[in-house]
């Protein structure tokens, strides 16, 4: 899940990942929330929606269907209009529950696709449609709202149809991945597509006024540039590198969505892309400002052109330059040449911000993604559009970056000072959104600071003012120590899982430990995200689990799902029931996920045909039965096909050319199952399959400039985690050694390894950070103590101290990108759990499907 996708999630709750349902801003809550349901209706709440549904109604699985879109000061009034029409009509609708939902599925950077919907009326058939259409179009008249983008709009009503599902009913997508389906007239399932882009499927049925609306959609104004790429996305609407079709000149072109993408104070990007001209206006010819170009409306968004800045964002400058990013052993000489580099730019960057001040405005966003450094080294800042006057003394922003502006409490120009020094600070350190969790962090990133880079005497003092102010912020200084010996190991182990014992709640069936904010998608029972993979972290590293928690897991294993893989779904959660003795859930769990899991086309490990074989393969051995004995044959043969293709399975006589290389969704999960495989039928054959498995993954890899393997995301970026990346293929290959010796793996173990090394790891996780790259060095060192992985090790246990928090008391740690605490064992303080009593010598399991190590003495 992209950042920006999880941002929705991110308003209801201070620490944790939350659904928007639960976010209250003390807003009047809309009318017809206090309703009660119509005699002869049922009311159902799930999530974010509240769904009306009449006792007589007969379940359509697929149609067209309307969504009906308000500006937030008339959506009360528009979700009053459509519930008394529909319920006079008896036709089945929804609508999002609060004003606090609506507010998090319209902010600017909700999911683009679902954004605007703010009720949906499901029609009996396509005549009921066009009445509906028509009835809503004159009750509600004279009330706007933003566009809903998978949609087609009807007329210049608030009113929006898409051919879609009615029931939920799930199938593979082009990558393997469970989604929403639609049923073809031969009865094969096939994605519905929710894009950000009103599309029909070609077989899909469209009645006559459909297709006359249609095609008046195809007729508009003339656009007066040509769009080369798109630069970023987001519900303000798109942000391209242009040509003007007048003579050719280059530009940048924001367009802004009216009634979309909403701030804190319900702003949309209309006004703060008028914001945003007013502001280069005030700047035009000062120093480190874009120069306006053009303004213009069509089709009723707003556009502005305005000088394209060549460059890098400072994100991108610094990852190529920092030196404990781009070397493992950076010398004195390295921190000072990035220190003089560093210094100048932010001396540049201050002396712009002074600048505007001069001119009245406070530029109030200062962050990575907002300053771009010239091929020339000079700098110039990007996106006003929470530019403000200097005179505003009392302003606070609306909207912000995590880390830099948002919750800075400050006001007025005051936000940009504390902007400045948060970007000082970063560009050294850059974890300034584990401090935006807990401003306790600040003193230690500072006094890191000093130490590694040779800065000018006083230069941190006014950084320290403004991130810490006079007094350190309250809070508790949490450390993890494990480099200092087994009973500072023993206590962090003991309080991480104190922590994540005092974030359950068994009284919620959506989840019961807070995670990552993919087990709203996933489920809250599932191994990667869920109360699965935490229990089994929990048991597996010698803490109790108590039984209410297991009840609860068995409880959520009742539910039907339709998800079957191993991480993310059936195969996990059955796993763990019977690790954790109740045998017969997992059974019924396995029997009911049979016929399913037999449709599963990923190849990977979390959630595709190699996780599911392994788990047949585990119940197989621990059960002493033959029944899976099919099963294992059926998917050996699948992965075999794949294998000799190099594609995978993807659906029907279908396939998709895509693998990502690593341990979770490439090939080396692959291997892995055929390295068990072979366990459980020698075979050479299938040990060679493992082999050539990793092989294929190292295929996809590349030499960085320090010399390690990772694995290349291409005109992207490398990558070396456990989930995607060096790590995983090094975890495979380790398993593989230990049984067998292949020169290729051999010979490039070292720099699979060194790809796990960077002491700058920007997350603690386990599957895309610093546990997920310790574990594939500490696994393979106690494998062959040749390989000298002791001195790494030790730095990555010291560095968990950078990532450390407090949640009750005890030690926790922040899941993906920092946003908030995690418990769940892929990006949260369960598999940092897992990873330090697995490796640390505490016991040797680790993940399932990999093999005990015996004590390496280092705990």
């Amino acid at each position: 899940m992209a950042t920006g996708d999880r941002q929705i999630y991110c308003y209801a709750d201070q620490q944790f990942f939350e659904m928007p349902d639960r976010w209250n801003r003390g807003l009047a809550p809309f009318h017809v929330s206090r309703r009660p349901a119509p005699a002869g209706w049922t009311r159902t709440a799930r999530g974010s929606w509240v769904q009306l549904t009449p006792r007589s109604y007969a379940p359509r699985t697929q149609g067209w269907k309307v969504h009906v879109s308000a500006t937030h000061d008339r959506a009360d009034e528009a979700c009053s209009i459509v519930w008394d029409y529909c319920v006079r009509e008896n036709v089945r609708f929804k609508y999002l529950a609060g004003p606090e939902v609506f507010l998090a599925h319209n902010a600017k950077y909700a999911p683009r696709s679902g954004s605007g919907k703010l009720l949906t009326v499901y029609p009996d058939d396509d005549e009921r449609l066009h009445e509906i259409l028509r009835d809503l179009a004159k009750e509600l008249d004279g009330i706007a709202g933003p566009r809903v983008l998978s949609d087609l709009q009807w007329h210049d009503s608030p009113l929006f149809l898409r051919y879609g599902a009615f029931v939920e009913r799930y199938c593979p997508d082009a990558d393997g991945s469970i989604v929403p389906a639609l049923e073809k007239p031969d009865g094969e399932l096939v994605p519905d597509l929710r894009r950000p882009v009103f599309s029909v499927p070609s077989w899909a049925p469209v009645p006559p006024f459909v297709k006359e609306l249609m095609e008046r959609r195809k007729t508009q104004g003339e656009f007066p540039y040509r769009v080369q790429k798109a630069l970023h996305f987001s519900n303000a609407g798109g942000v391209y590198a242009a040509e003007r079709e007048a003579d050719g000149a280059p530009c940048v072109l924001k367009e802004a969505r009216p009634h979309a993408a909403l701030d804190m104070r319900f702003g949309d990007a209309v006004q703060r892309l008028r914001t945003e001209k007013w502001a280069l206006e005030l700047l035009d010819g000062a120093d480190g400002a874009p120069r306006l170009l053009d303004y213009f409306s069509l089709d009723s968004h707003e556009f502005m052109a305005m000088e394209y800045v060549d460059g890098v964002n400072l994100w991108v400058w610094m990852a190529r330059n920092h030196p404990m990013l781009v070397t493992d052993a950076p010398t004195p000489e390295d921190y000072a040449a990035y220190t003089a580099k560093a210094l100048s730019l932010l001396g540049h960057v201050e002396r712009i911000i002074d600048g505007f001040h001069a001119r009245g405005l406070a530029f109030g966003d200062l962050h990575f993604g907002n300053v771009v450094v010239r091929p020339d080294g000079s700098v110039a800042l990007i996106d006003y559009e929470a530019a403000f006057a200097t005179s505003e003394e009392d302003h606070v922003p609306a909207l912000g970056t995590a880390g830099f502006s948002a919750l800075c409490g400050r006001r007025g120009r005051a936000i940009d000072h504390y902007c400045l020094a948060a970007l000082k600070a970063a560009l050294f350190f850059p974890f300034e959104k584990v401090r935006a969790l807990d401003r306790s962090k600040a003193a230690e990133q500072l006094d890191f600071i000093a130490e590694r880079f040779p800065l000018p005497a006083g230069f941190l003092d006014p950084v320290r003012r403004e991130l810490i102010g006079d007094e350190a912020p309250a809070g508790v200084r949490r450390r993890m120590a494990l480099e200092t010996g087994p009973d500072a190991r023993r206590a962090a182990a003991a309080s991480m899982a104190s922590a994540i014992a005092a974030s359950a709640d068994v009284h919620r069936t959506d989840r019961l430990f807070p995670g990552d904010s993919e087990l709203f998608r996933t489920g809250g029972a599932g191994f990667a995200h869920g109360a699965a993979g935490i229990l089994w972290a929990l048991d597996t590293s010698g803490f109790p689990v108590l039984p209410a928690h297991r009840e609860w897991l068995a409880e959520a294993a009742r539910v039907p799902r339709p998800r079957q893989g191993f991480y993310d779904g059936a195969h996990g959660i059955a796993h763990v029931l019977d690790h954790l003795g109740s045998t017969s859930a997992a059974e019924e769990l396995l029997d009911r996920a049979a016929e399913p899991s037999r449709q599963v086309r990923s190849i990977g490990l979390y959630d595709g045909l190699a996780g599911i074989g392994l788990n047949y393969l585990h119940f197989k051995r621990r059960w002493g039965t033959t029944r899976f004995d099919g099963e294992i044959t059926a998917i050996a043969e699948s992965l075999s096909a794949a294998l000799r293709a190099d594609r995978p399975l993807t659906g029907p006589g279908a396939h998709s050319p895509h693998v990502r290389a690593g341990l979770m969704h490439g090939w080396s999960g692959v291997g892995l199952f055929f390295l068990r495989l072979h366990e459980d039928r020698p075979d050479k054959r299938h040990l060679d399959t493992a082999v050539a498995a990793v092989h294929r993954d190292l295929d996809h890899c590349v030499v960085t400039a320090n010399g390690s393997l990772q694995v290349e995301d291409p005109m992207v970026r490398t990558l070396g985690y456990l989930d995607v990346g060096s790590a995983g293929i090094a975890l495979v290959a380790d398993e593989i050694l230990a049984l067998h010796r292949d020169d290729r793996l051999h010979d490039r173990l070292p720099a699979l390894l060194a790809a796990c090394a960077s002491e700058l790891v920007l997350q603690p996780q386990l599957f895309t950070g610093r546990a997920g790259l310790l574990a594939a060095l500490e696994r393979n060192g106690r494998r062959d103590p040749g390989l000298d992985t002791g001195r790494v090790t030790r730095r990555h246990l010291a560095c968990f101290d950078w990532h450390a928090l407090d949640h009750g008391g005890h030690l926790a740690f922040p899941g993906d990108f920092s946003l908030k605490l995690s418990m769940d064992l892929a990006t949260g303080t369960a598999g940092i759990l897992l990873t330090a009593q697995a490796v640390m010598g505490a016991q040797g399991s680790f993940l399932p499907f990999f093999t005990d190590r015996p004590s390496s003495g280092t705990g």
